[in-house]
């Protein structure tokens, strides 16, 4: 390497310089996304990007997208160290990126998609960082870059997955009651007691539990993986590692919420559906506490999974 002509380092360009940059791509990002009228999403107007994903992360479903920027301001204060050891080496490379995710952006806003939108950002913040920092700043930055995906709400899943979850929970939640000695049957999405001509009991007059969207798994579903990508890249040591521990948050997901069918049904057994369901527009104390059991089972669930791979493929010292 030529001593005399050494890699460019962010410690060797100016304050003002540096300040100048930062905001010009501030601004430049914040007019884009926070105030330019890009699409209508589901409503009648266009709103900017900003306005429609804020107004998504109201609903239960997107509640998660609210900490997103914040774990991603997090990731990059916790690499502090290492990012800045890391010389400043811009790539031209980064321009053609950037200009092809501006294309994404207008072909989105011609459209009406905010979902191209949504590809574009992803594209405009990954291409600065090349154009800017260069490659191997966007390979240290690779993970927080890709976690911003769960900032975006995706409202036509609700549709798309609820009611499969819906059929999925109360059929296996059905194979279950019944495997424990609890008679009971499947119509649909409802759980009902199946009928007892001896007692005089009709079916679903003993019991009976429709398994709504909240109770499908989508509401735990994307924040699980948002919680998963999180725990593996910081935990674990190996990429195939953090992999198993983010694809086992789908059916850890499933068995959560499963736990929580079988609380209330159980629960609607022995306290009545009064006590233990109430409605969906005024869940009792009972059934809001089922839903903190899905998370209990599901975090309790991934956290044993990073245990069995720990123990069984344990993270190997660096040879001296």
């Amino acid at each position: 390497m030529n001593s005399d002509n050494p890699s460019p380092d962010w410690r060797s360009l100016t304050a003002p310089n540096i300040l100048l940059a930062l905001a010009l791509s501030a601004a430049s990002f914040f007019a884009l996304f926070g105030w330019f009228p890009y699409a209508s999403g589901y409503g009648a107007m266009r709103v900017n990007m900003f306005h429609f994903m804020a107004y998504v992360w109201k609903t239960p479903e997107w509640e998660h997208c609210w900490l997103v920027p914040l774990a991603v301001i997090g990731l990059v204060i916790y690499r502090r160290k290492a990012l800045a050891d890391i010389p400043v080496a811009g790539s031209w490379l980064g321009l053609v990126a950037l200009l092809g995710s501006f294309f994404v952006y207008w072909v989105g806003y011609l459209a009406d998609n905010v979902y191209l939108g949504y590809a574009a950002l992803i594209g405009i913040v990954g291409s600065a960082v090349l154009w800017m920092l260069g490659w191997k700043w966007l390979k240290a930055l690779s993970f927080p870059i890709a976690f911003l995906v769960f900032m975006f709400p995706l409202p036509f899943m609700d549709n798309f997955l609820a009611f499969p979850l819906r059929i999925l929970m109360s059929t296996v939640s059905v194979g279950f009651l019944n495997l424990i000695g609890l008679s009971c049957l499947q119509s649909g999405t409802a759980i009902v007691s199946a009928p007892d001509f001896a007692a005089g009991l009709a079916q679903g007059q003993r019991f009976a539990v429709d398994v709504a969207d909240p109770c499908s798994g989508i509401r735990s579903l994307f924040a699980l993986m948002m919680v998963s990508s999180l725990y593996g890249y910081l935990v674990m040591d190996r990429p195939w590692k953090k992999w198993v521990i983010f694809l086992s948050s789908i059916p850890l997901a499933v068995a959560g919420n499963f736990a929580r069918i079988i609380m209330l049904t159980i629960g609607t057994i022995t306290l009545g559906p009064e006590t233990a369901i109430g409605s969906l527009e005024e869940p009792t104390l009972f059934h809001q506490a089922s839903g903190f059991l899905v998370f209990a089972v599901a975090l309790g669930g991934m956290l044993g999974v990073g245990w069995l791979l720990q123990k069984f493929s344990p993270e190997q010292e660096p040879q001296k």
